[in-house]
């Protein structure tokens, strides 16, 4: 059996509603910090309503505590809250800030190299601001994350297989017969990414062990051995692992290509 094992994550931009209940300062803050990614030549972020609500409970532990921290003792850190808020995204990041006017948020949080690179950081599409004001204090929590589209693993593993032929169908290859194995599943929900430790249980010509965050585009090794007239079907499936290394939309997918 030939084996491949290598990992990706794959990144694609989705858009969310706008300002859905934004404040008038978080409002401001939002459009002051897309204006200095404009003035840079980014693409501004969109505002994500669910990203904002956990920036809102930030900023309001901020508040309670008085000071800044991206992580109080007991409370999850910053990509366990926007998890737990049912974001999917593959990269976070979090500026705080403790001021007496909110016009004086933006200046202070550009001044600062690191938060400055937060807010011009070309790797991110999308966030939210969360204000909280309290004893004549504003507390703000800026939230950024490359935002993915969010699949269940049934989802994910119909896209994949579509994708596969597709792939096939542009170098005039016929279809794969695409099937999800439920012995698969378990090994794709387990496995550390190496593939050779698999192969003893796994019967086929080629297997793969890889990462995705979308199905709809896949890596070229992938698209390679799809595109293979010599390989009639795929036994496959799919695990959704979120994790630190892969990001909050991560899944796991193990693929054996069979030939006649």
């Amino acid at each position: 059996m030939k084996i491949l094992l290598f990992c990706t994550t794959v990144l694609l931009f989705a858009a969310a509603p706008a300002f859905a209940s934004a404040s008038s300062a978080e409002k401001q803050i939002f459009d002051q910090l897309n204006q200095e990614r404009q003035n840079a030549g980014l693409g501004a972020l969109e505002w994500n309503e669910r990203v904002a609500d956990a920036a809102r409970v930030h900023a309001a532990a901020l508040s309670q505590n008085k000071e800044l921290s991206h992580q109080f003792t007991g409370e999850p850190s910053l990509t366990e809250r926007l998890g737990a808020a049912g974001i999917r995204f593959t990269r976070a990041a979090e500026n705080v800030a403790k001021t007496e006017y909110v016009e004086d948020v933006h200046l202070s949080l550009m001044n600062s190299p690191g938060h400055r690179a937060n807010i011009l950081n070309p790797g991110y599409n999308a966030g939210g601001v969360g204000v909280v004001e309290r004893a004549g204090k504003i507390y703000v929590a800026e939230d950024f994350i490359f935002l993915v589209p969010m699949y269940s693993e049934a989802e994910f593993s119909a896209a994949l297989a579509e994708s596969i032929n597709q792939a096939r169908k542009a170098r005039r290859v016929g279809e794969i017969d695409a099937r999800p194995v439920p012995s698969l599943r378990a090994l794709a929900c387990t496995t550390d990414g190496d593939a050779h430790k698999l192969a003893a249980g796994v019967s086929g010509r080629y297997l793969m062990v890889f990462t995705s965050s979308d199905p709809r585009q896949l890596p070229d090794q992938v698209l390679k051995a799809a595109a293979n007239a010599g390989y009639h079907r795929m036994d496959f499936n799919v695990c959704f692992r979120p994790d630190q290394e892969h990001g909050n939309a991560n899944f796991f997918v193990v693929a054996v290509f069979q030939g006649s």
